[in-house]
């Protein structure tokens, strides 16, 4: 991404988790330096900013995309509880229509300035974030509830599927696909 923000420092730290679980020796500081980055842009409500800050600044309803991915991300390093991740997955699916009504815009949009090309991004993250609740009836619940979401409402007529036109159909059905994937 074109400038600092938590959702990328969440990927970057799951990639980087992943890389450990693998083997890899990872550079202690660099870890250290984006978790603390991450914590900083959390709110008392566990919203994340949308452009790194000094200050976190961020509503639920505005940040509900994000909240997933960038909650595993700590709680894959132990800076995150499974209460947490279950907030921001509540908060993801209590605001998926808002995120679902511009996904196919190819800008910021609405007054909480959700970004329609940010959608497979963020339900990528949330089907990975339940992936990583504990085994029990919400992980169940949420799982369900995320693959009725994407193979009954999210298709389009041909069966792929879309959120930003720039991006285009193969990256909306891979990242739907990779989902479901994530999910089984």
């Amino acid at each position: 991404h074109e400038y600092p923000n938590p959702f990328v420092t969440a990927e970057v730290l799951s990639a980087l988790f992943a890389a450990k679980q693998c083997g890899q020796t990872l550079d202690s500081g660099k870890v250290i330096r984006g978790l603390t980055a991450l914590q900083r842009n959390r709110t008392r409500k566990g919203a994340f900013s949308y452009f790194a800050a000094t200050r976190p600044s961020a509503s639920v309803t505005a940040a509900a995309g994000r909240m997933p991915a960038c909650e595993l991300a700590l709680l894959r390093y132990g800076k995150s509880t499974q209460e947490q991740l279950a907030t921001a997955l509540r908060a993801a699916f209590e605001h998926h229509g808002l995120l679902a009504a511009v996904r196919k815009y190819d800008d910021h949009a609405d007054v909480h300035g959700y970004g329609g090309f940010f959608f497979w991004f963020d339900m990528l993250g949330r089907a990975r974030a339940i992936t990583a609740l504990s085994d029990g009836p919400l992980r169940t619940e949420l799982a369900g509830r995320m693959r009725k979401t994407i193979v009954e409402e999210l298709p389009e007529i041909d069966g792929c599927f879309v959120d930003s036109h720039e991006l285009g159909r193969t990256y909306g059905t891979a990242m739907a696909l990779l989902s479901l994937a994530v999910l089984r």
